[in-house]
């Protein structure tokens, strides 16, 4: 083992702490794996391993520059290789000696008696962190967003790992998060109950839909799969359209108002990936986007159709949501999922104007958009 890699393995070892090395410096990402893009199992596979050529190669993906930024945040001290020492023995703990320049009591520079950097006892001292100055990260950032003018399209995109507070007051607050959890006990109930009040309304009475270029077509119930599975590709179609030309719209940068908007719709998602309570839908504009979807199918056909259709639709945007959340924080096994999530990894930290489908990559294709 090459002292640097011995360095960083001593400082898990001692404390139990998951630490790197990057550039010669050493890194203690213990508090930062379990929000890893990539998944923690990649960060535990190189423990007290020098990552700086992984970082840059194509081995898993190259990194974008908001990744370096983030990795800043958990220096704890340098690497001087100058006077390593190379004779090592066995200590009365069992562990190998073998010290660095500026290790103390097998701590890597900076520590000392346990500590290092903000990290004590094995745990990571709580700190406010300066992120940039073009926001007061003490206060919440709702009113100050809109002031960013034309550095707000950059700001948004360079990610900090870390969740943000958008409002002062607890119960708005509140709202303005979700957690993955409560999705599917909120729409499964209500996909069912138009599901079957579709069915209901097809064995009571005989449903005649006037399609264009068919005229008035009897419709029974043997449709209801296939209504239910128009509903679905209905929804995908739906995710890729808003997530592109809204979540993804540029707004004027003389518009306090729109970027506001921008961000509380689409743009804090942006800034703060790793939010667990910022990842899924918010009931109350979830309700609002079926409410629209809801009104838009009932012009077009009768209840019986139109309820299975969107109950099709309620079903893609669980799917939707929930793969979402897996994609920031699971650890996918499947082969289809480990390369969606390196994805839309892509698309967070590397291509934001690319790779629009989250629960599939397959309207990228015909729109030109797939991150390739």
């Amino acid at each position: 083992m090459s002292n640097a890699k011995d360095a960083a393995f001593r400082c898990q070892i001692k404390g139990g702490r998951l630490c790197v090395l990057h550039s010669g410096k050493i890194y203690d990402v213990t508090d930062f794996a379990d929000r890893h893009p990539g998944g923690r199992e990649i960060i535990e596979n190189r423990v007290g391993q020098d990552v700086t050529q992984v970082m840059k190669s194509l081995e898993i993906h190259r990194h974008s520059p908001a990744a370096f930024k983030i990795l800043d945040r958990y220096y704890i001290g340098d690497y001087n290789t100058s006077n390593g020492v190379t004779q090592r023995h066995k200590e009365s703990n069992g562990h190998t000696n073998g010290h660095a320049n500026g290790l103390t009591n097998g701590y890597a520079n900076g520590y000392k008696n346990g500590h290092a950097n903000g990290v004590a006892n094995g745990s990571a001292k709580k700190t406010v962190v300066q992120f940039d100055d073009l926001v007061d990260w003490s206060k919440p950032i709702f009113w100050q967003v809109g002031n960013l003018g034309d550095k707000y399209y950059d700001w948004v995109h360079s990610p900090i790992d870390t969740s943000l507070r958008l409002f002062h007051n607890d119960f708005v607050e509140t709202f303005s998060k979700a957690y993955w959890w409560t999705v599917p006990p909120f729409w499964v109930p209500v996909m069912l109950f138009f599901l079957v009040d579709s069915y209901l309304r097809f064995q009571s009475e005989t449903v005649y839909w006037n399609l264009v270029g068919f005229g008035e077509t009897a419709v029974s119930s043997l449709f209801i799969p296939v209504l239910f599975m128009v509903g679905f590709i209905i929804w995908t179609v739906v995710e890729y359209v808003v997530h592109r030309w809204v979540f993804h719209s540029t707004p004027p940068p003389n518009s306090k108002f729109l970027i506001t908007v921008h961000f509380i719709l689409h743009g804090q998602h942006h800034k703060s990936p790793m939010d667990k309570t910022r990842l899924v839908f918010p009931h109350v504009p979830a309700c609002v986007l079926a409410i629209l979807i809801y009104m838009l199918y009932w012009l077009m056909a009768p209840l019986a159709v139109m309820h299975t259709v969107f109950s099709g639709t309620i079903f893609g945007y669980l799917c939707y949501d929930l793969t979402h959340y897996y994609l920031h924080h699971g650890n996918p096994s499947s082969t289809y999922f480990r390369d969606l999530k390196t994805y839309h990894v892509k698309h967070h930290f590397k291509t934001q104007n690319q790779g629009f489908g989250i629960s599939s990559k397959l309207w990228d294709f015909p729109f030109g958009t797939l991150i390739r």
